[in-house]
């Protein structure tokens, strides 16, 4: 029961980020990278650990699709 609750919200929070970095890029195109690291190195500069490290989350998404995207074109 415990494992099925944490993969579900693993799950949620991976679909997140894939929302996320869609939504920068959608918006923001080939700076989409740069924005979510200006808004990784803002919580990191307020030491919130928590944000820091989803936003990291969210670049590694964006490189990953940049990288698809490249793969596929």
């Amino acid at each position: 029961m415990l494992i099925n609750c944490l993969s579900a919200v693993l799950i949620y929070m991976k679909t997140d980020l894939y929302k996320i970095a869609i939504s920068l890029l959608s918006q923001y195109g080939e700076e989409a990278q740069t924005i979510a690291m200006l808004r990784a190195a803002e919580y990191a500069a307020n030491l919130d650990t928590d944000q820091w490290l989803y936003w990291e989350e969210i670049i590694k998404v964006i490189e990953t699709i940049d990288i698809n995207k490249t793969l596929d074109g």
